[in-house]
């Protein structure tokens, strides 16, 4: 997959440099710096930029230039959230991700890429996870630039199932005091209208964000409208009211006064979120 990564600050000089396989050598890190970093600014950089048989997978961040190389034919959306769930790795242990953070925390940075990649193949990258037994001691950046010592320690004993377990994103040993759950529904309307009145693009673009306070590892379960859980079952009795009747609720916000519910399309949900 990945053969190698690279973090260059805003002047081209490689402050991050591992390699994960051998199909390539460090010198490929000035390939990079010559074609991209260093080419005119005039240049329509793309994000994926490909060298004869090398490709570059590339963010930039603050001053900072993230790059990932491989020679495989790899997922491009898959490196991409590698790369930015790197940037949030970042930002979590060290306050935030710049040139400053990095070359005070170079030796944590390693480790952490040798435990998010095996062989170039990302693997466990949950900040909660990593936190449990990367216990090295990171430079963290204050708002203000100043500079904190953070020690970052777990529980030796959960550290394994943490880890190799299901559930990556939570502990299951977590105890709250009161148990709470809140669920905010955010929607945007999104219009496009000619000079004459007529719509040329109308769609609704809508997330569903929970803060959970619940206590262990309990099960919610949660209806959207039949369209999309249930595809019309009759067989399903009293649950398909249920979910028609929040599907008539989200046609009536919608301007579907016909009672008719809303096919949902284009979805995306967290790893916690078991369907079916």
């Amino acid at each position: 997959m990945l053969s190698a990564v690279f973090i260059y600050n805003q002047k081209g000089e490689v402050l991050i440099s591992r390699l994960y396989r051998h199909d390539v050598k460090r010198s490929v890190a000035d390939v990079f710096r010559v074609h991209v970093i260093s080419s005119p600014t005039s240049v329509i950089r793309s994000p994926v930029t490909t060298l004869g048989s090398t490709s570059f997978y590339h963010i930039r961040y603050d001053n900072l230039w993230l790059c990932a190389v491989t020679k495989n034919n790899a997922s491009a959306a898959m490196v991409f959230e590698f790369l930015y769930r790197l940037l949030g790795l970042g930002v979590s242990y060290f306050g935030r991700f710049d040139e400053e953070s990095v070359k005070n925390n170079f030796v944590l940075i390693y480790e952490l890429l040798d435990e998010v990649l095996d062989f170039g193949y990302p693997q466990n990258i949950e900040v909660d996870t990593l936190k449990l037994y990367v216990t090295t001691e990171s430079v963290r950046s204050s708002a203000r630039g100043g500079l904190q010592s953070d020690v970052v320690t777990g529980i030796p004993h959960s550290i394994t199932m943490q880890a190799t377990g299901t559930t990556t994103w939570r502990r299951n040993d977590i105890v709250y005091k009161k148990n709470e759950a809140f669920v905010d529904v955010i929607e945007s309307v999104n219009l496009i209208m000619s000079a004459k009145g007529t719509v040329l693009r109308a769609d609704v673009q809508g997330q569903i964000v929970m803060r959970s306070f619940l206590s262990g590892m309990p099960e919610c379960k949660f209806g959207l409208n039949d369209k999309l859980v249930l595809d019309r079952d009759p067989a399903a009795g009293n649950t398909t009211v249920a979910s028609s009747q929040m599907g008539r609720r989200q046609g009536g916000m919608s301007g579907m006064g016909d009672g008719e519910s809303v096919e949902i399309a284009d979805c995306q949900f967290h790893q916690c979120v078991r369907l079916g």
